[in-house]
């Protein structure tokens, strides 16, 4: 399972398989005709300790359709029209990668207290998913103790990595080797897509953890044989822009050319205007261009460490690169919206819904005690991190009051939305179109504003809690004695 990081194989299933109740299965195949008669595509299978009711399936990162989890924890989806491909099976906060092809009937099998671990796929197509997802687990568990690593030379790194591409290379031959069919091109471009790319990952990040590791003033000397991969990647591949694995890498490789013009050029000293540059240089798909490019102006509204020339400049360099008005008007709103509130500003009065239907004034509940008030976004991906996160903050820091206000939804949907979350109702509140400040909090994007205890702002964020670039990393006001 990715989990909107990057990545993450063999198999001793058949004691696994048991979880997999009869029941599950004859209700499965129960409702799909004979093979004969039948080209649909079918994927369903039982969830352990759901999150909520609803499993979604997506593909490109857009949901195609939605299933309801019944009260046995099953869910079933019927697909039409089904190609091969690569496609995104989602409940809470994670997902998970399938691969299906015309016919396939797909079952799964998971636990949401151990997502990646307990999951299991059986029926026709199976044995691809296992091997894909046990592939994964593979190299989440190289990763986890890999740091060590870094400190070897340069040589013995790149040895150490070609070791570990012709082990995984030979484990896949062997699962060839026992299959009845040729794989498709497309299920094989996924395998070394899976292999290879976390590796090159690790490459592209062997300068900055060497250095780190042993405690260089410089970046180490790499021959030029030590990239000698790159040759052979292709950075405008459409049919893998949504597989982490190359996604990930791509994003590290554009970044590590971004910092290197900033240590042969002094005057390159700017980061995420490099990063565009590059950006606009090596990739030519026009909708992956502009998200990249949205990614580094989203850093530039995130951080405060940015001189106002600074991030005048990035946000210059996007609205005359990025062609994608969507993307474009979203983040002049936003600017547009920072420069309502900003640090050392006292909060307004900002007037929002209770769930009883009483208007509250936000300033009252931010009393006396540090506040985050966070809005909530209509992106379902960013509400389930935002939940998630929100749990843990919430854990973490006791004294601090966290505020929920939603902008869009109708009240009907807004109330069933706190009882599906298991969100307090008595730290929820709506913020109505016909408000006075509606507008400063207008749009589908998720937002922050932090306060301490007298009101004043002390933090504003962009993306709560999560954005594209990555996970931001909250400084909350702490009260003496807190920790």
């Amino acid at each position: 399972m990715y989990k909107l990081k990057y990545l993450k194989q063999n198999y001793s299933f058949t004691p696994l398989i048991k979880f997999l109740t009869l029941g599950v299965i004859l209700a499965f195949v129960s409702c799909a005709p004979s093979q004969k008669e039948d080209y649909h595509t079918y994927f369903g299978g039982k969830i352990k300790n759901p999150k909520d009711d609803l499993v979604y399936f997506l593909k490109d990162e857009k949901i195609i359709d939605s299933a309801k989890i019944d009260s046995h924890n099953r869910f079933q989806f019927k697909l039409d029209s089904i190609e091969n491909g690569l496609y995104v099976f989602k409940h809470g906060p994670e997902f998970q990668y399938l691969y299906l092809e015309p016919q396939d009937s797909l079952l799964i099998y998971l636990n949401t207290w151990d997502f990646d671990e307990s999951l299991i796929f059986s029926g026709r197509g199976s044995k691809k998913n296992n091997y894909l997802i046990n592939l994964y687990l593979t190299q989440e568990r190289v990763e986890k103790d890999f740091i060590q690593n870094y400190k070897l030379n340069e040589a013995e790194f790149s040895k150490l990595i070609d070791a570990q591409i012709k082990k995984q290379l030979d484990d896949y031959q062997r699962f060839i080797a026992k299959e009845q069919n040729s794989p498709s091109p497309f299920f094989e471009k996924l395998v070394m897509a899976s292999i290879y790319y976390p590796n090159y990952y690790k490459k592209e990040y062997y300068p900055f953890y060497h250095r780190k590791m042993m405690h260089l003033k410089e970046f180490p000397y790499l021959s030029k044989s030590f990239y000698d991969y790159r040759k052979s990647i292709d950075l405008n591949d459409a049919s893998l822009l949504s597989f982490g694995p190359y996604a990930s890498y791509l994003n590290l490789y554009l970044r590590n050319r971004a910092h290197v013009m900033k240590l042969k050029n002094p005057s390159k000293s700017n980061v995420d205007l490099n990063f565009m540059e590059v950006v606009n240089e090596k990739i030519k798909i026009k909708s992956e261009k502009n998200k990249l490019l949205a990614r580094a102006a989203w850093s530039a509204l995130v951080y405060d460490n940015l001189s106002q020339s600074e991030r005048d400049t990035i946000l210059n360099y996007f609205f005359a690169n990025c062609s994608d008005e969507k993307i474009t008007k979203e983040i002049k709103t936003s600017i547009a919206q920072r420069e309502k509130i900003k640090v050392g500003n006292n909060l307004p009065q900002i007037m929002a819904t209770n769930i009883g239907g009483n208007d509250i004034a936000i300033n009252s509940i931010a009393q006396n005690s540090p506040a985050v008030i966070y809005f909530w976004p209509t992106d379902l991906g960013k509400i389930e991190l935002m939940t998630e996160k929100l749990n843990h903050l919430q854990k973490s820091y006791p004294n601090i009051v966290f505020i929920g206000i939603d902008r869009n939804k109708s009240d009907k949907d807004w109330k069933q939305f706190i009882t599906n979350k298991k969100l307090s109702a008595k730290t929820q509140y709506k913020l109505n179109k016909n408000t006075e400040h509606y507008s400063w909090f207008a749009g589908n994007s998720d937002r922050t504003i932090i306060v301490d205890e007298n009101g004043i702002g002390v933090g504003h964020i962009q993306s709560t809690f999560h954005n594209g670039g990555g996970n931001q990393h909250i400084k909350l006001p702490v009260h003496k004695g807190q920790h």
